[in-house]
């Protein structure tokens, strides 16, 4: 037996009573446990294998890279409330611990992330803007999905100040002495190109909080959900979920404005 810190992303029902936990582990990577018995009403590892639940318990390895490994005693748990009862949140939560796993391999030891991970969640808990936090894990995953925008300098003068845009075509940065070079670049404001370049290298540590605009917010969500499509192919099902809950918030919003006239 050992005993494992992990980090529960999802939970998929297996047979009547049992459940398949996905935990990122603290030193182990990304590994799946079979939890026996977890969703019995009276079973005391329900409580630990909760989405987005810090856990430490007694259990096994997988055997092989691709088996299952075994939960037979939860030790500790430690919930967020605020990520269960708040849906935007939960569905922010979702998003980062859905981009983690389809970022990294079986195994790959990640121990980084997973620090990055439990910080993340302890700010989402204590009322951090779920957008801002999702977004620096966004931009920061760019490097290990392959994509590594340059957000430092200018790829042709390695000019570090002034004012800046997005191209694909130099996949970062340009100053404005090169805009002419691209007219496809995304034209963002600068407070966005500040953010993108500012997200891409702060530690979760870091993060207190961030008061932003909700044009800046719109235009860092631009320019990341446009990589993520053009360049990286990979958007969640918990992304569209985002987009589908603002776009119902919206229509709530002018439904209200109009029923005041």
């Amino acid at each position: 037996m050992a005993i494992i810190n992990g980090i529960v992303l999802n939970t998929k029902q297996y047979k009547d009573n049992d459940l398949l936990v996905r935990i990122l582990t603290e030193t182990a990577g990304l590994r799946t446990f079979l939890a026996r018995g977890a969703k019995r009403p009276k079973s005391k590892l329900a409580g630990g294998v909760q989405p987005y639940t810090l856990v430490t318990f007694e259990g096994a390895w997988p055997k092989k890279e691709s088996g299952l490994g075994y939960i037979n005693d939860v030790q500790s748990a430690k919930m967020f409330s605020r990520l269960v009862d708040d849906i935007e949140v939960n569905a922010y939560a979702a998003l980062i611990v859905s981009l983690i796993d389809a970022t990294f391999e079986e195994n790959q030891i990640i121990t980084r992330w997973y620090n990055q991970l439990a910080i993340a969640l302890e700010k989402l808990d204590e009322q951090l803007d779920p957008q801002v936090i999702a977004n620096i894990f966004e931009i920061q995953l760019l490097v290990p999905l392959g994509i590594a925008p340059n957000w430092r300098a200018d790829p042709i003068s390695g000019q570090t100040d002034g004012r800046f845009d997005y191209s694909e075509k130099y996949n970062g940065i340009i100053s404005e002495e090169h805009f002419d070079l691209d007219e496809h670049r995304l034209m963002l404001d600068q407070k966005t190109v500040f953010y993108l370049r500012q997200f891409s290298i702060i530690d979760m540590r870091q993060v207190h909080e961030i008061t932003m605009s909700t044009k800046t917010k719109r235009g860092l969500q631009k320019v990341i959900d446009y990589i993520y499509e053009n360049q990286v192919g990979l958007k969640p099902r918990a992304k569209v979920f985002i987009e589908q809950m603002h776009s119902w918030q919206n229509q709530l919003i002018n439904f209200r404005k109009k029923t005041d006239i």
